[in-house]
């Protein structure tokens, strides 16, 4: 493990980067398989996206089909699902999760962390581009070493970008800001490092904010952290499977 942390420490341009990257390789690999208890919890309530969506929002599966049938055309693939075969990007269901969601919903301020390519960042700015309304707030770390990768969110069409806020660094740090700064949200979306301490303090850090009626996503739920967090909000959340091993999670706030 030593030899293999050293060679990918080596890919990162400043001394920083590589020293935060090496500490959570530790909290994934060590810490986090600590916190998987209940990952039978997830398996056995995995449902498909319009049931999941419909479900989490209490509304008719027709209603959710009926917006799926309008996903753009970036987000299909040759076999009709959505999504994007791109690394580091949403997977086909989170991508129609998410569009469903903006579209049934509305919201008038989405904040998300992990950006990567900029799939998600794309699907939610087009979907808000649809509604008339709507702003983005997406936290990521800058890209690890810019003359080796493209640069964070390089997908998103400058035509969508006047709805965009994307700000660069730790969600530790930026995410906290962002919320207080705004006062207050309609969804929150994770898809950041997938570590149960890290989902576990965006999930409480992100829910105070979320106005009733509104949604947090989790993509990867792969540990403990959403049970926990949602187990002390007294809520149930709601299951999608997707073309990975791990589902996404959907907690609706009442």
């Amino acid at each position: 493990m030593l030899s293999a942390l050293l060679r990918t420490a080596r890919f990162f341009k400043t001394p920083g980067m590589a020293t935060r990257w090496a500490a959570e390789f530790i909290d994934d690999r060590i810490t986090t398989p600590r916190h998987r208890n209940h990952l039978s919890y997830y398996s056995d309530r995995q449902l498909p996206v319009a049931d999941g969506v419909a479900q989490a929002l209490s509304i008719d599966i027709s209603q959710v089909n009926e917006q799926l049938e309008n996903l753009p055309e970036f987000l299909v693939a040759e076999n009709k699902d959505p999504g994007m075969t791109i690394k580091w990007s949403a997977t086909s269901e989170l991508a129609a999760t998410t569009y469903a969601l903006i579209k049934l919903l509305k919201p008038e301020v989405v904040v998300e962390t992990g950006v990567g390519a900029g799939v998600s960042s794309w699907t939610i700015l087009r979907a808000m581009d649809e509604n008339g309304s709507g702003r983005l707030v997406s936290i990521d770390l800058p890209t690890p070493n810019s003359e080796l990768l493209p640069e964070v969110g390089y997908l998103v069409p400058n035509e969508l970008r006047h709805r965009w806020d994307l700000r660069t660094g730790p969600s530790q740090k930026l995410l906290p800001l962002a919320l207080s700064e705004l006062g207050s949200i309609d969804i929150f979306q994770h898809d950041s490092r997938h570590s149960y301490s890290n989902q576990l303090r965006e999930y409480q850090t992100a829910w105070p904010f979320i106005n009733d009626g509104g949604i947090l996503v989790s993509d990867d739920v792969s540990n403990d952290a959403l049970h926990d967090a949602a187990s002390t909000w007294n809520r149930e959340p709601t299951i999608i499977g997707q073309s990975k091993e791990s589902p996404i999670g959907l907690v609706r706030k009442a």
